[in-house]
């Protein structure tokens, strides 16, 4: 329903709200879609290696944010922890890791190339095409993560050996880095969800570019 031309949409989705809601979330919050859903036509081992690729990514991302003024402010603290102060850092940690994310979604999720194939007839050509393509796409898929993870372990391995009295902050910065991931996609997808009800249950006009809105906010 989610993927319908907006034409189509007007005709078919009579889903209410919380319907909407529920199928943009399950596909979009990382922990829902990896362990909750698996009608979707996605192969489960990647979408597991997906889900600890990004909370690597996290873990990651947190040592890239630590800069000198907060090992300054630490020192002057004496290693006492201000989550306030490290707000800024969790959260530009967590863009980054999103951007990621996307890349990584694109190279790993399957399903629209399954719903494009049912389409098709068994003679058509593309059918092999977009088998091939996903073929490509988890080959890079399983090499990009494997190089990165291995660069993930030797940045925080020397990273924690480096600065032994930041470790307990670490660890506490990528803890509250995985918890916005798991709560921020119950705010901002209320949004699309709202975008889309509106664009199909308003009658007096056309608000095709309303719907397509909605369906940018989950890029994929």
């Amino acid at each position: 329903m989610n993927n319908l031309e907006y034409e189509e949409a007007l005709i078919l989705d009579k889903r209410y709200f919380y319907q909407t809601y529920w199928s943009i979330l399950k596909r979009e919050h990382s922990i829902i879609f990896t362990f909750f859903y698996c009608n979707d036509y996605n192969l489960y081992y990647v979408k597991l290696a997906r889900f600890f690729f990004l909370l690597a990514t996290d873990l990651a991302m947190n040592v890239f944010f630590f800069a000198d003024e907060t090992m300054n402010k630490l020192y002057l603290s004496y290693g006492k922890y201000d989550f306030v102060q490290q707000i800024p850092q969790i959260i530009y940690s967590k863009i980054v890791s999103n951007l990621i994310e996307v890349f990584i979604c694109y190279l790993s999720l399957t399903d629209k190339h399954y719903y494009e194939i049912k389409t098709l007839d068994k003679s058509d050509k593309r059918i092999f095409n977009n088998i091939k393509c996903v073929k490509k796409k988890l080959i890079i898929f399983f090499i990009f993560t494997f190089l990165s993870f291995l660069f993930y372990i030797y940045l925080v391995t020397a990273f924690c050996a480096v600065y032994k009295n930041t470790q307990i902050v670490y660890i506490k910065d990528s803890a509250y880095s995985f918890l916005l991931g798991i709560i921020y996609p119950f705010i901002l997808y209320l949004l699309p969800s709202l975008l889309r009800i509106i664009s199909l249950r308003c009658k007096c006009c056309d608000l095709k570019c309303l719907y397509s809105l909605s369906e940018m906010i989950p890029i994929f």
